[in-house]
């Protein structure tokens, strides 16, 4: 019977359970992208809290390309020493740390699929490689990709968002171009022995058709390229799910389940996962092999350390939405209880 503490191996990592953290917006890095004591102190603590593995908030990879305030960014050499401080955090825990790519824009624009020439299309590639062999460098054990949550890349597997009719759009192969070509020049980047992974959505906030055969052929497209992990998410953009107390959880096992059945990498489950034995149940009916949790780990860093000590707790997140703040990403309930408040 499997249980979330097995240890598994992958490429030659071992993971010490089968918990990520998914990768969350902290809203802490100065105002070039570096690593501030307040961000290393949000990374120590999630790794001091059991997760088998972390996966970055989402790293900028052109200077001119931080779309967010706060974000992180992985773009030239003068930032690893900080890149690096993560990632002796992280294994000094015994966690896994993987940093996630991202575009979204330039110059605190958010660009559409639609937006680009084809030849600043041609170029994308080229970023996140050199992305990729800057967290090489840095000590990271792999990258993911992020082609979820409504962002640029997952705004080109949707047939409602894509309206282009060039190479990166037009059929299900165009569409999935521009993923194809970033894997590809990642991987012969960083060779075989790096973990690489991807985030794609499988539904979006209007139910959209046609999502979910896109993620699925896209994760089988990767999967036959060589892709190690898949992490399954959806809805898409920054409102994430917000249900309150009345939450359901794990919401994307069925997707995730159907990807996890038809690719031989293994798939990552992310979206409301709060229950211990639900997951449990989940890993034991199912191909799935891992539960990534966000806002659970926002409330409760050390979530992990309490499942692992026996609590059969659910995760005190009540998926209320409240996580954002001028001060950083966290939560509510955190900050008002710092503050004194009932």
């Amino acid at each position: 019977m499997k249980t979330l503490f097995d240890a598994t191996t992958i490429k030659g990592r071992t993971l010490k359970n089968r918990l990520f953290r998914s990768a969350t917006w902290e809203r802490l890095a100065d105002g070039d992208g570096r690593l501030t004591p307040q961000l290393l102190a949000v990374y120590e603590e999630l790794a001091q809290g059991g997760v088998g593995a972390i996966i970055t908030s989402a790293l900028y990879l052109q200077a001119t390309a931080r779309s967010l305030p706060g974000q992180l960014g992985l773009y030239d050499a003068a930032g690893l020493d900080g890149h690096r401080r993560l990632v002796a955090t992280a294994h000094g825990n015994g966690a896994l740390l993987l940093g996630q790519l991202a575009f979204a824009g330039r110059d605190g624009v958010m660009w559409t699929a639609n937006d680009p020439s084809t030849a600043v299309l041609d170029e994308l590639p080229q970023y996140y490689a050199r992305g990729a062999a800057l967290a090489r460098e840095a000590g990271y054990d792999g990258v993911q990709v992020h082609a979820a949550h409504g962002y640029f890349l997952s705004q080109f597997l949707s047939p409602a968002a894509n309206g282009r009719t060039d190479a990166y759009g037009g059929s299900s192969e165009g569409r999935r171009a521009l993923l194809m070509a970033i894997y590809a020049a990642v991987r012969r980047e960083v060779g075989e022995d790096f973990l690489l992974s991807v985030k794609l959505d499988c539904r979006d906030m209007h139910e959209t058709p046609g999502v979910f055969e896109e993620c699925l052929g896209a994760a089988t497209a990767l999967d036959a390229a060589g892709i190690d992990l898949v992490e399954v998410s959806g809805l898409g953009g920054n409102k994430g799910i917000c249900g309150g107390k009345k939450q359901a959880q794990s919401v994307f096992r069925p997707e995730a389940a159907a990807v996890a059945e038809a690719i031989a990498a293994p798939v990552i489950l992310v979206g409301a996962n709060r229950s211990p034995a639900t997951m449990e149940a989940i890993a034991n009916e199912t191909a799935i092999a891992y539960f990534a949790l966000s806002r659970p780990l926002l409330r409760q860093p050390d979530l992990p350390a309490r499942w692992q000590g026996g609590s059969t707790e659910t995760a005190r997140c009540v998926s209320c939405g409240k996580c954002y703040d001028e001060a950083g990403n966290n939560c509510f309930f955190v900050r008002r209880a710092a503050a004194g408040e009932a």
